[in-house]
């Protein structure tokens, strides 16, 4: 079964930035981020988007651009957390172990549950 000291659930802004973070203090550490996603949105800039000043589509980039190169990228989801054991399952069934964990999780897309935003 797979351990680290530090494990990040989300790989957005928080995620990534917490992990740039801790490997600049302690270059040696063990940090693992989990998130699926192979496209890395910068949702700051959609408020720019929505005041017609900012294209959505150059708010995507590659997931893989943005990993820290000390941090380990575990592409899955987590889909149950036991921090009692120090575990979290994840999408394949397997566990990972860690020391400490940070979720920074983000939220859900779902442009289609408002009318006509995802045509806009």
């Amino acid at each position: 079964m797979a351990s680290h000291q530090v494990l990040i659930i989300g790989g957005g802004t928080a995620g990534i930035t917490v992990a740039s973070q801790l490997l600049n203090k302690q270059p040696g550490l063990d940090v693992a981020i989990v998130d699926p996603s192979e496209v890395h949105y910068y949702q700051p800039a959609w408020t720019l988007v929505g005041g017609g000043t900012f294209n959505r589509t150059s708010t995507a980039r590659a997931e893989k651009e943005y990993i820290p190169n000390k941090a380990t990228w575990i592409k899955k989801a987590v889909t149950a957390l036991d921090p009692a054991a120090n575990r979290v399952t994840l999408s394949d069934g397997s566990a990972v172990n860690y020391q400490w964990m940070v979720l920074a999780p983000g939220i859900q897309i779902d442009w289609h549950k408002i009318e006509g935003l995802q045509d806009t």
